[in-house]
């Protein structure tokens, strides 16, 4: 309570000071002890109890209910009234202090002198005296002596309140028999106002108004439960909405039994609450995961601690594997124990987790065929130089071992594809192409060694497709190696080239338009067809040696391509295989025709600058550019090459081309060297070389300001028609 306070002493030695005003519901109260008089607002209020006016209204009303009613009606509404005055004597520190003040207030309005005689904490007992109380005065004037029911429900309620305990007050001095005071002795006890009540109505005696009174409660105790039953039934509606809607599977299980499974719960197994309630809970859990789970349950209701959560497979009606998780809780039904079961779902959780596996094991496969190819190549690019260089001029058998060489190493090449399609880089470099030649090779390499042959139906005018010739080799070689190992025992693959033209409606998901369809077919053992929605995942294969990248790379390759691979098989018949390549839309009389038939070498005039961080790289191409009749310098680095292009430029001996490595480790690599060359010439001409990037780059040159790509290791052929495009190209374009 808020309000300023103040004290003042008594005059008689020894008397406590108390306080002589409070603040009580927004209201300042003050009284005069001395003087007996109280103000509320500082306005005088005087109140008084006329003791004949009292004694015909008590009177008429105990003559109508009894005696012992009317005594316990008082003591209900005194205790009642204890409410409000707990407000101020729970304002001071201590209950006696509160009960002075609130005894004063009641002096002023007329309850007589209230005075604790004693208060024992230990036992929790009091003993209250009020003098002069108009409870006794009226019943003195009467001549009668019924009881102050009022103050003793009120000194009752007040022991309640400081103990914590239901207090009852006995009255053992009575003003009306001619004592000096009433006397309350107060203390715990069984007995209150609602039991006396219950008394009364069970004996004979009850009158109507004691009916009256019980069906007043009876009608009360029906509505607070009703409103207890309807509180308990919305709750409980509540609990089986949320239950029967849940996306978990939830039941109790006992004794190893399913109990109340939920529509979850037979959705996701499969069978109907009555098959769920005759079955143990383990016949529906994996073989390989069973002893787990079943153990895990029994130690749990050993009392052992264990996780409340895991995961597990459990095996559904038509026999599918699901992965859930379970959370347990461990509970008591019907006196026994039993769990609590929460099972979810999260077979697509574990495949996407499964994936992210695989994608982050594709990543450090890609990095490490980066780190593979850069320097693999490195060295290839060496040896195939020399041996392109070397067979110039030769004829006969020397000459042929010299092609086989250097085919040999194409092929060493192309076999760092499969792990760089996978990689950042990888990214088809297109052009446009025929493809008898293509499949005639890619596909007889596979066989080699087994007892295996292919048979080609190739149509005569098949249409040029705009592919990268090696990653589509690729993927022909993986095909017809599968079609290999499920013929062990040797056969034919028929392998059939065709142009088709699909339309809206075919049932492929492709668009329409022209297509190269290439069909690879063998008789071998066959896909079951559980398996075959997977065989172009990363990593499943059927084979005890596979790794499962081969049917995965050739399905990635020809979605870059924008094609589709499609599948049938037959356990037992075979496997067809089909493929669809998008036309080119040029010509099909193109440059790749000629690089069909054997290349011719192209040589030409020019000052051309080199660079590349390996030396045996500049060493052979610098043989094969002088060779091609061009003269040659060399760079390490990007920061190497633009000094010395600077410097020849300055000089009036400007370098006609640069041909430049696009990865330097540690040091400036093509893709930033050509921006900077580009600032000092807009006119340079460049040439971007490497055999790993995963950098655009290499399959869009053009836009990063190179006019030209060779893929290392290149041979003299390609590279002399390279320089030599690039460069009358240039010729062409400034007459």
């Amino acid at each position: 309570m808020a309000g300023k306070r103040t004290r003042r002493e008594s005059k008689s030695a020894g008397t406590p000071a108390v306080r002589d005003r409070i603040r009580l519901s927004g209201i300042d109260i003050a009284w005069d002890v001395e003087k007996g008089t109280c103000s509320f607002e500082k306005l005088p209020v005087a109140m008084m109890w006329v003791d004949t006016t009292l004694a015909g209204l008590m009177s008429g009303l105990q003559a109508m209910v009894g005696a012992e009613r009317f005594s316990l009606a008082l003591q209900s509404e005194g205790r009642k009234s204890v409410e409000a005055d707990w407000q101020v004597i729970s304002q001071f520190p201590d209950f006696h202090e509160g009960y002075r003040a609130i005894a004063i207030i009641a002096a002023v309005a007329g309850w007589g002198d209230w005075r604790l005689v004693s208060l024992d904490d230990v036992n929790k007992r009091c003993c209250f005296h009020v003098t002069n109380s108009w409870e006794g005065r009226y019943q003195k004037a009467l001549g009668v002596c019924w009881g102050s029911g009022m103050l003793a429900g009120k000194m009752a309620g007040y022991c309640s309140k400081l103990f914590g305990t239901n207090c009852w007050a006995e009255q053992t001095a009575f003003i009306a028999r001619g004592d000096e005071y009433d006397e309350f002795a107060v203390g715990p006890s069984e007995r209150s106002v609602e039991t006396e009540i219950e008394n009364l109505l069970a004996t004979d005696e009850a009158t109507r108004a004691d009916m009256a009174v019980a069906l007043q409660r009876l009608r009360k105790e029906v509505s607070v439960r009703e409103s207890a039953e309807r509180a308990l039934r919305e709750s409980e509606e509540k609990y089986r909405l949320l239950v029967e809607n849940a996306n978990d599977a939830i039941f109790i299980a006992q004794d190893e039994v399913i109990k109340f499974p939920n529509p979850k719960t037979e959705q996701m197994l499969g069978y109907s609450a009555a098959e769920l309630g005759r079955s143990p809970f383990a016949r529906f859990i994996h073989p390989e995961d069973r002893e787990m789970v079943v153990d895990r349950n029994r130690r749990r209701l050993r009392g052992e601690k264990l996780p409340s959560t895991y995961s597990f497979r459990v095996l559904t009606q038509s026999g599918e594997t699901l992965v859930v998780q379970i959370n347990v809780v461990s509970i008591e039904w019907e006196g026994r124990p039993a769990a609590l079961i929460f099972l979810r779902d999260i077979t697509e959780q574990k495949r996407a987790e499964e994936e992210l596996q695989k994608a982050a094991k594709l990543e450090s496969i890609g990095l490490l065929a980066g780190g593979i190819a850069h320097d693999f190549n490195n060295i290839l690019a060496g040896i195939m130089g020399y041996v392109s260089i070397a067979k110039r001029g030769l004829k006969g058998k020397r000459a042929h071992l010299l092609e086989e060489a250097e085919r040999a190493t194409v092929r060493a090449r192309a076999l760092t594809h499969q792990l760089l399609t996978f990689s950042k880089g990888g990214a088809p470099i297109k052009k446009t192409s025929t493809l008898p030649q293509l499949i005639r090779e890619s596909t007889r390499f596979a066989v080699i060694g087994s007892k295996v042959r292919c048979r080609y139906e190739i149509a005569k005018g098949l249409w040029p497709a705009y592919v990268d010739r090696g990653q589509v080799s690729q993927v022909l070689h993986n095909l017809v190696l599968n079609a290999a190992h499920a013929m062990p025992d040797g056969g034919i693959v028929r392998v059939r080239a065709t142009n088709v033209e699909l339309a809206a409606g075919d049932g492929l998901p492709l668009p329409r338009g022209r297509y190269v369809e290439i069909r690879v077919q063998d008789h071998g053992v066959g896909i079951p067809e559980e398996m075959q929605a997977r065989i172009f995942d990363p990593y499943f294969t059927t084979k005890a040696a596979g790794i499962g990248l081969g049917l995965a790379t050739a399905y990635s390759i020809v979605r870059r391509h924008n094609g589709h691979i499609a599948v049938e098989s037959k356990p037992g018949v075979g496997t067809h295989f089909a493929i669809y390549l998008p036309v080119a839309g040029e010509d099909p009389m193109r440059r790749e025709d000629r690089a069909e038939r054997p290349a011719s070498l192209i040589k030409g005039r020019g000052k051309l600058l080199v660079m590349d961080d390996e030396k045996i790289v500049r060493n052979v191409a610098g043989e094969m550019v002088r060779f091609l009749g061009y003269e040659v310098a060399f760079a390490r680095d990007g920061g190497e090459a633009i000094a010395l292009y600077q410097d020849a430029t300055e000089k009036g001996e400007p370098f006609d081309l640069v041909i430049m490595d696009l990865t330097v480790p540690g040091a400036m690599g093509g893709k930033e060297a050509i921006r900077k060359l580009k600032a000092i010439d807009p006119r340079v001409k460049a040439i971007v070389s490497s055999g790993y990037s995963n950098d655009p780059v290499v399959s869009e040159f053009a836009a990063y300001g190179f006019c030209g790509m060779v893929g290392k290791p290149f041979r003299m052929e390609e590279l002399g028609q390279v320089l030599d495009e690039v460069l009358r190209g240039a010729e062409r374009s400034s007459s």
